[in-house]
């Protein structure tokens, strides 16, 4: 039987905390400590990447919420990296962030700046799981679009709970911006050709899931308008579309979508650069267990047998003690007492008293069991006494019957009569 324990937390153990996490480009742990049951939330997605030729990138979105824990689960912290559109001085590529944002459209696979116009990639999504279940998914903002141009027109979407779409530049041929992930995630189209002679554009990548579309790259013309990739998200955004062949502008990517527990607030386009992750808890937070009602005394049944009414001097009586809770939750410290000086009188206790839970102990001339019981649950306490004398071995057992009155108690009694030995019948022991 597994006994009800109230574990009450003293003003000593109670302690404020507080953990931030910052982008490292891989999972991070967090073990929630003992006494914590609710975590206070603030995550933020990464920005989508802004174009070296070209357009700004969205901003990541922001959640804050309350997510409900049980001490010791281990949490896995994702924070998303900002997309990026290139780097001119190191020769770094333009690339989507960690946490899925999508790769940007561009001239070449590579994606170099200064080979052409390459866009923006998505911001990486900041998620936090248990086991395989997101808890909280902040959405990074979209990739801004390339364009030799320059300008603001392709800018990428912001994340959200449902992210922006990718912005489309109200020019001639332009490729148009990627859908958020709260409004599906397509990829945008392509520009549509503005001569006889004019090449369409190519349409940008859908969202794969949680992570950003990947934009088209586009061999036709390394002046031409690339899109941005889409940022990652619960649902990622799609990757804009390039511009049509002699045309200038793309379309920026769709800004990912968030998730988070209820009641979460959300916040759109908030986050430049990376993402980040704080973590706020009280080791207070689960609070004390209720104390339960004590069941009525009146929920214990009892009942006492011995297994004959007759014996002879020198013979064993075997009595059996049966207490039931019959109450839907636990009996907490039953007693049961069982008086054996009227037993004792004309003959001796043999062997051990047991019981099949709880304890009993023998004070004096009087047994006494105490125990938890569960719903349902009987105790057995079982002895053996050895008539000794002619006469009555006469006991009874009493316990608390009534929750109202304190001292009312009910019995429960025994009578087995003892006789001389018939010299005719051989010893049974």
């Amino acid at each position: 039987m597994t006994a009800a324990l109230a574990l009450v937390p003293t003003a000593a153990q109670a302690a404020q905390g507080s953990q931030t996490f910052s982008y490292t480009g891989a999972p991070q742990t967090f073990t929630v400590p003992e006494g914590v049951c609710e975590l206070v939330v603030d995550a933020f997605g990464a920005a989508g990447g802004t174009a070296v030729y070209g357009s700004p990138g969205g901003r990541g979105g922001e959640v804050s919420g309350t997510v409900r824990v049980n001490p010791g689960d281990q949490l896995t912290i994702d924070v998303g990296g900002a997309g990026t559109g290139g780097n001119l001085d190191t020769g770094e590529p333009a690339a989507g962030g960690y946490g899925g944002g999508g790769r940007p459209g561009g001239y070449r696979e590579d994606l170099m700046p200064g080979n052409g116009t390459n866009g923006g990639g998505g911001g990486g999504a900041t998620t936090i799981s248990l086991g395989t279940q997101p808890l909280v998914i902040a959405g990074g903002g979209g990739g801004g679009a390339g364009s030799f141009a320059g300008g603001t027109e392709g800018r990428g979407g912001d994340g959200g709970q449902n992210g922006t779409d990718g912005a489309t530049p109200n020019e001639p041929g332009a490729g148009g911006g990627g859908a958020s992930g709260g409004n599906g995630g397509a990829g945008g189209p392509g520009g549509q050709p503005v001569t006889d002679s004019d090449l369409p554009g190519l349409p940008g990548g859908d969202a794969q899931g949680r992570s950003g579309g990947n934009g088209a790259v586009n061999l036709a013309d390394p002046h031409m308008g690339s899109g941005g990739g889409g940022g990652g998200g619960a649902q990622g955004g799609g990757a804009g579309g390039s511009s049509s062949g002699s045309s200038l502008y793309g379309g920026g990517g769709g800004g990912g979508s968030s998730l988070g527990p209820a009641g979460a607030t959300y916040t759109t386009g908030v986050r430049e650069g990376n993402g980040e992750v704080t973590l706020s808890y009280d080791t207070e937070s689960c609070g004390v267990p209720p104390t339960p009602e004590p069941c009525p005394k009146e929920k214990l049944r009892v009942d006492k047998v011995a297994d004959r009414t007759k014996v002879s001097v020198g013979e064993p009586v075997r009595y059996r003690i049966r207490v039931t809770n019959t109450c839907d939750r636990t009996f907490l410290d039953a007693t049961v007492t069982d008086d054996l000086t009227d037993v004792l009188d004309n003959g001796s206790l043999a062997g051990p008293i047991r019981a099949t839970t709880g304890t009993v102990r023998r004070v004096g001339d009087t047994l006494v069991w105490t125990g938890d019981l569960d719903p349902g649950e009987t105790a057995t306490i079982s002895y053996t006494v050895i008539a000794r004398t002619p006469g009555f071995l006469r006991n009874m057992v009493t316990w608390r019957c009534k929750s109202a009155e304190a001292r009312l108690t009910c019995t429960d009694s025994t009578i087995v009569k003892v006789v001389h030995k018939s010299p005719h019948k051989p010893r049974p022991w």
